[in-house]
């Protein structure tokens, strides 16, 4: 070999690790610019509108959120299974008049009163003999699960089947969870 090649193929040789090099920076600048996008909406999310979709890797969740791990745990889920996380304020409020008829002559003039408990409110009056409900009003804080799980089936403890998503609803006022009827998800 000459001088001339070996110069050539040294050049070629740098040049080939020069491309290598800018191609991991580009990819590398690439997967920085979608994560600052992501804290971006986060921030946005966070800030001005409560109910917009956030991104949050796990870590994120642990700490933004530390109730939802910790409610994760109580309902038997694995975190790194969870796929969304909806949280739902329920209210409900009925202000139709219904009574209720009492013991004849248990009380002598009408009576206003008003129930209040953590999740619910109820007022009306009570007259001789029936109880009359003026406004009843229930409130709730429901947290969705939506996450990955696997059939209970396992072929002599090697395989797991395919995965599935499922999904459980926690009511805060019943601290238990809620059946969901359907879960449906709608793939592009």
């Amino acid at each position: 070999m000459t001088i001339r090649t070996k110069i050539i193929l040294g050049l070629l040789a740098i040049l080939t690790i020069c491309l290598i090099a800018l191609y991991g920076l580009f990819k590398l600048y690439q997967h920085e610019k979608e994560e600052r996008k992501r804290y971006n909406n986060n921030m946005i999310a966070l800030i001005e509108d409560k109910s917009r979709q956030q991104a949050l890797t796990l870590n994120e969740l642990k700490k933004l959120y530390p109730k939802y791990d910790s409610l994760a745990k109580i309902l038997n889920i694995k975190t790194k299974n969870i796929t969304d996380i909806v949280e739902t304020r329920y209210r409900f409020k009925d202000s139709i008049l219904t009574s209720t008829i009492l013991k004849k002559d248990s009380i002598s003039e009408k009576a206003y009163f008003t129930l209040t408990e953590k999740c619910y409110k109820f007022s009306g009056f009570i007259k001789k003999d029936s109880i009359s409900f003026t406004n009843k009003e229930f409130k709730d804080n429901l947290t969705t699960f939506l996450y990955k799980d696997w059939e209970k089936k396992y072929l002599w403890g090697l395989l797991k089947f395919k995965p599935y998503y499922t999904s459980k609803v926690y009511s805060e006022c019943m601290q238990d969870t809620i059946t969901v009827i359907n879960n449906i998800t709608i793939k592009k």
